[in-house]
């Protein structure tokens, strides 16, 4: 009797625990996906929109749109951290705009292309704030630039 007692009472403490050990995991939220598209204003040095607006922590697919028809300079598309766009830029001057993959102050970037051609990359958004995007071949920086606002969700 002794030990059907030790058993009823090691089931009754048991139990319990055995349900917590059972419980599901919720599952985490699914990422938000965010479609951004953006192009060169024709053959002029400049962005079409220059402002881009997503939420922080979705994943950013972005397509960019080389939209010159005459001229044949090369463009890309860099975010890069508040602060950081002119050093940046100064920095692949020499490296014919090619941004290193390795380099901690861009957030994404998509490779150069020629008129005509659409281009993409992905991210996943930042922390919420306003962070500079910029057109890396030499001399476009200055003028072929924007914003990308990333809100809070």
């Amino acid at each position: 009797m002794r030990s059907s007692r030790r058993q009823w009472l090691f089931a009754f403490l048991a139990a319990p625990l055995a349900l917590v050990g059972c419980r599901r995991k919720a599952a985490p939220p699914e990422q938000r996906a965010v479609d951004l598209f953006i192009e060169s204003d024709g053959d002029f040095l400049a962005f079409k929109p220059d402002t881009l607006v997503c939420p922080s922590g979705a994943m950013v697919r972005l397509a960019f749109h080389h939209g010159g028809k005459s001229l044949s300079a090369r463009h890309n598309w860099v975010l890069v951290y508040p602060g950081q766009m002119e050093a940046v830029d100064k920095d692949v001057d020499d490296n014919e705009g090619i941004i290193p993959k390795d380099d901690t102050r861009v957030i994404a970037v998509t490779p150069m292309c020629d008129k005509g051609v659409t281009v993409m990359t992905q991210f996943t958004a930042p922390a919420p704030g306003d962070y500079p995007f910029f057109c890396s071949t030499p001399g476009h920086g200055e003028c072929m630039n924007g914003i990308l606002h990333v809100e809070r969700t």
